[in-house]
């Protein structure tokens, strides 16, 4: 039914609707992109990690990720194992991180030039080579891939503070002829354990993997990754954006040549 108001000479009148607020634009954050690591990182951690956060990156190699991440912008706990910091067992209080960034090798035999740059998985973690406690069976090939995902995803839970964010890079394998969606996988089994999935972005390769020796394809060659983005939240609550990301702009609007993705909403002064 129509919103009526009763005028003062008995007559009802429609009342006027309240105009919706926000803009018309195109200027946004999609989920999927063609490029490298540095390209789509930024775009995540603008979304989800406010400036000034304490992000650990614990896996982070050369730093790839954040070679387009303003310096300073995070306080910034970077390690990974040949730094002596292995991400199933953090070194951190429990509750005291903003973000956790997680990229480990994702396939336990890249092989050719699919992943170029990822170690090779059982020689980077030797998960084929240590001995598993008395209480758990040995895990091999994609079981210890996912085992490497699970366990650190646990240890990255204990750390978080509350609404704190986990960003992890995947990607899906063919392993023994068997197609293994391994973000699919990631996703069921964080959920499970207390984790909200609030996106998940696609990164497209810029050039076409090979590999060295085929006779007969029977599935797709993979030339794209995952970045997905958890958040701890033990309430449930509703992720609603951050209050420190800056408001829409037209897409009439100029802009500068960079991404104004770091821009904190700032009241204006007259």
């Amino acid at each position: 039914m129509e919103d009526l108001l009763q005028t003062t000479d008995g007559h009802a009148k429609k009342k006027k609707r309240k105009s919706p607020n926000g803009v018309a634009t195109n200027k946004l954050v999609f989920s999927a992109y063609q490029g490298t690591n540095d390209d789509l990182f930024p775009h995540v951690l603008s979304l989800y990690v406010s400036p000034g956060s304490t992000v650990a990156d614990t896996t982070y190699g050369k730093g790839v990720f954040w070679r387009k991440i303003p310096k300073g912008m995070y306080k910034l706990k970077a390690s990974d194992l040949h730094r002596g910091v292995d991400a199933t067992k953090l070194p951190y209080r429990d509750e005291s991180i903003d973000a956790v960034v997680f990229d480990p090798p994702y396939m336990h035999t890249p092989g050719g030039s699919a992943h170029k740059g990822h170690q090779n998985y059982e020689e980077y973690y030797r998960n084929n080579s240590i001995q598993a406690p008395d209480d758990e069976v040995p895990k091999k090939y994609h079981e210890a891939v996912l085992d490497l995902y699970y366990k650190a995803a646990k240890e990255a839970y204990r750390v978080l503070r509350n609404q704190g964010m986990y960003i992890v890079k995947c990607g899906d394998e063919v392993c023994a002829n068997q197609q293994r969606l391994t973000h699919v996988e990631i996703i069921n089994e964080l959920t499970a354990n207390g984790f909200i999935t609030e996106d998940l972005f696609i990164l497209l390769r810029h050039n076409l993997p090979g590999v060295s020796r085929v006779l007969r394809q029977a599935h797709a060659k993979k030339n794209h990754s995952y970045f997905i983005v958890f958040r701890k939240s033990l309430r449930k609550t509703r992720w609603k954006g951050l209050s420190t990301r800056e408001l829409a702009r037209p897409m009439h609007e100029d802009e500068p040549e960079e991404l104004p993705l770091f821009q904190q909403k700032i009241a204006q002064t007259v």
